[in-house]
């Protein structure tokens, strides 16, 4: 299974065990009204318990602010120039170089 296949079935599977989760349904009762197999959702809730956590945090660097704008420098080598009047647009700019 590639990468890109494998990432893709780990996230449907961990949007179906949070989903189990909410509906307060046993696993057999959740992956039988959804149709999947118990023991893939048994499998996959291990794998998923034992695989490392992702940060939704990007370490950044900024500089200080100058008189027009901040630089922000991303461990990727990534600098972004943010003119002060659009400091509040800072997260949208970071998910869109993360």
């Amino acid at each position: 299974m590639s990468n890109v296949t494998s990432s893709k079935a780990a996230q449907i599977w961990a949007e179906r065990i949070a989903q189990c989760q909410q509906s307060n349904l046993s696993a057999p009762k959740f992956c039988q009204s959804i149709g999947c197999s118990l023991t893939s959702f048994y499998q996959w809730k291990r794998k998923l318990a034992a695989s490392p956590k992702q940060s939704n945090f990007l370490r950044v660097q900024t500089s200080e602010p100058t008189k027009d704008s901040i630089e922000i420098k991303l461990p990727s080598g990534i600098s972004i120039l943010v003119p002060v009047s659009a400091v509040h647009s800072i997260c949208a700019i970071l998910k869109q170089v993360a």
